[in-house]
């Protein structure tokens, strides 16, 4: 190999890498996992705290520990709240799992009324698993589990984190330089 045929090659690498580094922030933008819009949940909830006692859907199905509620990180969710009992309840969410009320936690309004909703907006802005239960009863009496699950996302691109057009693309640069790098070797070995 020439002296000549040596230095395009190295050139050509050379360039090769440099465009390749150059898109690769490109590449991780692509990449990007974007988040679910939050949604508007509604949540009926019935609490009693005489027989049976605990939390229901309805008047009908009150269980203790009540029904486990699942929803996504950002959604919006209005409680619907009704007393079977006809006794004040509060619906405490227990954002530290403490298992009684404190500063930090969301709590609704009272409600007594079996016919008339109370009416309890929170956003389940963090993740994980929460106690909720009735902030003027006992926690063992009624209480139940509030699941905030991440919320998925759509995204391009694959999971070694650079987009499959980019590498194609890249690939197809490569033997592009190469085969113009070919072209004048072998042009400069015709007499």
């Amino acid at each position: 190999m020439t002296r000549l045929t040596k230095t395009l090659l190295l050139v050509a690498l050379g360039l090769s890498i440099s465009g390749f580094a150059a898109l690769a922030p490109v590449a991780e933008a692509t990449t990007a996992v974007s988040n679910s819009p939050a949604s508007a949940v509604s949540i009926t909830l019935y609490g009693s705290f005489t027989a049976p006692q605990g939390w229901g859907w309805a008047s009908t199905n009150i269980t203790d520990p009540g029904p486990t509620l699942t929803v996504h990180q950002g959604d919006v969710i209005t409680f619907h709240l009704f007393s079977q009992d006809g006794m004040a309840h509060m619906l405490v969410i227990d954002l530290d799992n403490s298992m009684t009320q404190n500063a930090g936690d969301q709590a609704s309004a009272s409600f007594m009324s079996s016919t008339v909703a109370t009416n309890f907006t929170f956003t389940a802005a963090t993740v994980g698993t929460f106690n909720y239960f009735c902030g003027f009863h006992p926690y063992a009496a009624m209480h139940g589990s509030l699941v905030v699950q991440a919320t998925g996302g759509g995204g391009g691109g694959t999971s070694g984190g650079i987009d499959t057009t980019l590498l194609i693309g890249g690939v197809v640069i490569i033997v592009a330089i190469v085969a113009v790098v070919a072209a004048i070797v072998m042009r400069r070995k015709k007499p």
